[in-house]
């Protein structure tokens, strides 16, 4: 089998810096130097909303379709496209999404997708996405010839559900490899990278800083937290206010790809204070800039990082989050010992290493 055999489905991919975006992003950048194979075909919407064969990594920049942009938010945008006619001209042996979407009119092929997490199921930021998830998901999944789980934990989930365990292979994700990670914390900034939704748990954070700052009053470092706004941000302005944090906390909606690396190699650690993940991208992220991290007590956060993070309970109204800051302000050599674990972790789960696991799978069904 070689890539010209494999159809990649990135019809739901949409021009936005989320994780998942990114997942599909980095696959297709280190695809051929990782695999030694060229780009497999990849169906996927143009600029302007219509469904194209392409074998290039050059991603839509936009979504000129307002229609188009409501199916991809609503994860239905195969039922608006010929998927059958162009299916039948890539004439692939078989199908692979880097996303939970089986191409359910196509049934002559074998088709692998994947799970990133079930927080829908469990924390969902919507009814809408509670409903959408319980009624789509286990027809993509049940379907499915194999379905990539990017962490044990979620694999587990899925088992759990009813998914059978041989049909279920654990793939975690990987990142680049920085040539140049910090040796010493730049600033005080602690930084959180989450959008404004239930299960980033963004109040433990600033409860947590809180804490912090009274035991530290000395502190010079900002809580700077980057991601869009949605239904928790009034909930958490409003904390923001009753811990009397406005000055010492930077939001931002967005920021750049060359701000963002700026931000986070200057931070003094990142943290997670998600009540659920599937993987969590930006830990990693961190780790591979030799940034230390913090995270919350979780299942995949335990899978991954027991090693190379610090770990904080989330019962406590941040009280276990503000020890581990204050330990980690007043003893260098933690700083260190983190900065150096991480970058270890970072080289164990590389992007290469994903690429090349995925195509290894996708060979052995062929």
């Amino acid at each position: 089998m070689s890539s010209q055999d494999l159809l990649v489905n990135l019809l739901p991919y949409q021009p936005a810096p989320t994780g998942l975006s990114r997942y599909v992003e980095r696959l297709l950048s280190a695809w051929q130097d990782a695999t030694g194979e060229k780009l497999p075909t990849q169906l996927r919407l143009r600029n302007e909303g219509t469904a194209e064969l392409a074998t290039d990594a050059v991603l839509p920049s936009s979504q000129s379709s307002g229609f188009m942009r409501c199916l991809q938010a609503n994860a239905l945008v195969q039922h608006a496209v010929p998927v059958r006619r162009l299916v039948r001209k890539a004439d692939p042996a078989l199908i692979y999404s880097p996303y939970t979407d089986r191409l359910l009119t196509v049934r002559d092929r074998p088709q692998v997708i994947t799970c990133h997490d079930l927080i829908p199921l469990f924390l969902p930021s919507s009814r809408r996405a509670n409903w959408r998830s319980r009624f789509w998901l286990s027809r993509h999944l049940q379907g499915a010839t194999r379905v990539i789980a990017i962490s044990e934990y979620v694999a587990d989930l899925l088992v759990a559900d009813g998914l059978p365990a041989s049909r279920v292979v654990v793939i975690h994700n990987g990142v680049e490899t920085v040539e140049n990670p910090i040796q010493s914390p730049l600033s005080g900034d602690c930084l959180l990278l989450a959008r404004h939704a239930r299960n980033k748990n963004i109040a433990l954070a600033l409860q947590g800083f809180a804490a912090f700052l009274q035991q530290l009053n000395s502190w010079q470092g900002h809580l700077v937290i980057v991601g869009s706004t949605g239904r928790e941000t009034n909930r958490l302005q409003l904390l923001t206010r009753q811990l009397q944090l406005q000055e010492r906390v930077l939001w931002f909606k967005h920021l750049s790809a060359t701000d963002l690396e700026h931000q986070l190699r200057k931070s003094f650690c990142l943290l997670s204070t998600s009540l659920m993940e599937g993987f969590d991208y930006p830990l990693l992220e961190a780790q591979a800039c030799g940034v230390p991290t913090l995270a919350s007590r979780i299942p995949v956060h335990a899978e991954l990082h027991s090693q190379a993070s610090l770990l904080f309970d989330m019962d406590d109204q941040g009280a276990s989050l503000a020890v581990a800051l204050n330990r980690l302000a007043n003893e260098p050599d933690l700083w260190q010992q983190l900065s150096h674990a991480g970058l270890s972790n970072a080289r164990q789960l590389t992007l290469d290493k994903q690429c090349r696991t995925i195509w290894q799978l996708m060979r052995s069904l062929i």
